[in-house]
């Protein structure tokens, strides 16, 4: 491999097996080629609630799905960017299979992977992938290959568990006023519940909460009650 190669080695797209905890359990897949493309998905699930005789409907939030992405990546044996050491393509399948899909004995299942290019790192299970040759040497072996992979983000237990606690409505939090901002919006923003307004307005002692200051940082304290 020559200098410019190796250097860029380190960005380059990695697959790490690793277990529940995000320890890492073994060999990680490093592409020779980085992404051609990365598409991430979200959606959001939706409940329609629809009066009997009325048109249309009410849409309440049910939950956030597991972003899906996809990953389109190239495999190729004929040295061109190895300095012209030829890592067979179905050698390359081979280690990829083994960091996504190979069955780990402890576990009993394939591992959960961190997938990192560039800014983008994410921990998330394989859900499907599609190898497909694209060009052969003249016995028929392949030589390039072009890899499209599904993932599903998975989020780990204790993450998760500190996550939903800075998001929690039983921690005092604070936000800055900025211009034309009202208190019952800010209030929602906090608790996703705008009733609790009359509480924070007697909590920061405010004359006039319909007057905000901007600039001014209000304090949202744990609510009482929670609806």
């Amino acid at each position: 491999m020559d200098t410019q190669s190796a250097a860029k080695l380190p960005f380059n797209l990695k697959i790490l097996p690793i277990n529940d905890t995000g320890f890492p359990i073994g060999i990680p897949f490093l592409a020779m080629f980085n992404p051609e493309q990365l598409a991430i998905r979200e959606d959001i699930d939706w409940t329609a609630n629809a009066a009997p005789g009325k048109a249309g409907a009410d849409l309440k939030y049910k939950k956030t799905k597991p972003r899906t992405f996809t990953l389109d990546f190239t495999l190729d044996g004929t040295g061109v960017n190895t300095n012209g050491v030829k890592i067979p393509v179905t050698a390359q399948v081979v280690l990829f299979r083994a960091a996504t899909t190979g069955v780990r004995g402890a576990l009993h299942k394939p591992a959960f992977l961190l997938v990192q290019y560039g800014l983008f790192i994410c921990t998330c299970v394989l859900n499907s992938s599609t190898v497909t040759y694209t060009m052969f040497d003249f016995t028929g072996l392949p030589i390039r290959a072009k890899v499209n992979a599904t993932f599903t983000e998975r989020t780990i237990p204790t993450l998760s568990d500190i996550l939903g606690m800075l998001s929690s409505p039983d921690l005092t939090h604070r936000k800055t006023v900025n211009e034309g901002d009202l208190l019952p919006l800010l209030t929602y923003q906090v608790y996703n519940n705008q009733d609790y307004y009359l509480q924070v307005a007697r909590a920061n002692k405010l004359k006039n909460f319909r007057r905000l200051q901007a600039g001014s940082t209000l304090v949202f304290p744990p609510i009482a009650d929670k609806k």
